[in-house]
């Protein structure tokens, strides 16, 4: 009899994200896994409100990435934010507000779908690089 376990993949993924006032928002994540990166693009779409300051599409960003992983059977997984708030209160260590409580709730579920997840907010030239990409593709669709 063997005793075989289905190993499912780790992943270290940088995120970018940006938004219009509408809530519409791309979102960029580089996928790390193994010797292979691959940049996705994701879109996402929350109700906006400018008093958040820019939460709720973090939230929805997040949430986004979350579910394109674990439909990629990733396990084990390492987000890297911009946003050090954002990053707080999805790891459980901040106040999220009430406004938020259901996109909240939702992004978190998504997580711990996932399994083992650290999401840790870094000033990283990757991910820097992943929000201005995004920002500019926003710009260019409120342009045209």
């Amino acid at each position: 009899m063997t005793n075989s376990r289905r190993i499912r993949p780790a992943a270290d993924v940088a995120v970018g994200y940006a938004a219009d006032q509408a809530g519409h928002g791309i979102a960029y994540a580089a996928v790390g896994s193994g010797n292979a990166t691959a940049v996705v693009r994701l879109s996402f779409t929350t109700p906006a409100s400018p008093v958040l300051e820019g939460l709720d599409f973090g939230y929805a960003a997040i949430a986004a990435v979350g579910a394109h992983l674990r439909a990629r059977g990733f396990a084990r997984v390492r987000l890297r934010i911009g946003d050090a708030r954002v990053a707080a209160d999805l790891s459980g260590a901040g106040a999220p507000p009430k406004a938020l409580a259901m996109a909240y709730v939702k992004a978190r579920c998504i997580l711990r779908a996932l399994g083992s997840v650290r999401l840790e907010a870094v000033e990283s030239v990757d991910v820097r690089d992943l929000a201005a990409r995004a920002q500019a593709e926003v710009r260019l669709h409120a342009a045209a």
